[in-house]
């Protein structure tokens, strides 16, 4: 990994993370009667659904690797090296134990032992990292299968505010797709540098990376959408429920109670975040077809 790429998949993790949760803690106005969350996690809808999820997971993984290790071969991006290696200083006036210290950790003790000033050599000397396609792969495809577990997972209706229904969760969520579209297209160059992302030789590269995430969200979904329908499906019907409720009898008067206004505040902030998530969709689509019709050396 470059300086950066771990930092910016840390932030996306804790966001998404973070947004789930709480949504998680927030249960619903009214739960439905007869309808409870499995009391064990080895429930078999459970256990199917994580079982082809992580399996979905680690293929998409491992072809992205192998799909890197191939563009390197054919597109190679940096000189081979041969990781670290050791080398034993000749420089017999710092041979202090201190000395020997700051060559392994890089630091300056070397000149509270030594009084010739020298600067301190180096012990353990490993090259710089250099922008490559594998560790592209890994970090897309990483942001992106953090992304897809938090929204595919979160439990939601009929226990808690759904996906739709918590702000945070669906611009957490969109903006790691975002990103990593972003990142593919290279319709923003500073911000790929900024993460020391190698830049894709191909249009088919590109085309190929969209693809392995399309499969990887789509084939996710539909593990625990099927999981759910044929194992749990009280539970598939309460969340696929639309809400409906009599406002007003024949003389005007309200007819909603405190838990109704709540579910209706929350199908209006429903509402809202879908066209918060349609115009990141709108932003997602736009660069997954300049990726597209972009004109590139095959």
């Amino acid at each position: 990994y470059g300086k950066w790429m771990w930092q910016v998949e840390l932030y996306s993790i804790i966001s998404t993370e973070r947004a789930s949760f709480s949504a998680s803690s927030t249960p619903r106005p009214r739960l439905v009667a007869g309808v409870r969350p499995s009391t064990t996690p080895f429930h078999v809808s459970e256990v199917l659904s994580t079982i082809l999820q992580a399996i979905i997971h680690i293929v998409t993984l491992t072809v992205a690797v192998n799909f890197g290790k191939e563009l390197e071969t054919k597109y190679p991006t940096r000189t081979a090296h041969k990781g670290f290696s050791i080398q034993w200083s000749d420089n017999h006036q710092g041979g202090s134990a201190g000395s020997l210290l700051s060559t392994l950790v890089g630091s300056s003790i070397n000149s509270l032992h030594s009084d010739t000033g020298a600067p301190p050599q180096s012990f353990l000397k490993r090259s710089p990292f250099q922008p490559n396609y594998i560790s592209n792969n890994v970090f897309i495809v990483s942001v992106f299968q953090n992304a897809v577990t938090t929204m595919v997972n979160h439990s939601g209706r009929p226990f808690s505010v759904s996906f739709l229904e918590s702000r945070p969760l669906c611009l957490s969520v969109c903006l790691a797709f975002l990103l990593c579209t972003v990142c593919i297209a290279e319709s923003i160059p500073m911000l790929n540098t900024f993460i020391q992302l190698a830049s894709y030789p191909t249009k088919a590269s590109k085309i190929e990376m969209l693809r392995l995430l399309l499969l990887n969200v789509s084939m996710s979904y539909f593990a625990d959408y099927f999981s759910t329908f044929f194992f749990r499906h009280d539970i598939w019907k309460e969340r696929n429920k639309a809400f409906h409720a009599k406002s007003h009898n024949a003389k005007g008067l309200s007819l909603l109670n405190s838990a109704d206004e709540e579910e209706k505040l929350l199908s209006e902030e429903r509402q809202q975040n879908c066209v918060i998530v349609s115009v990141l969709c709108l932003l997602i689509f736009h660069f997954s077809i300049q990726i597209l019709y972009t004109r590139m050396k095959e």
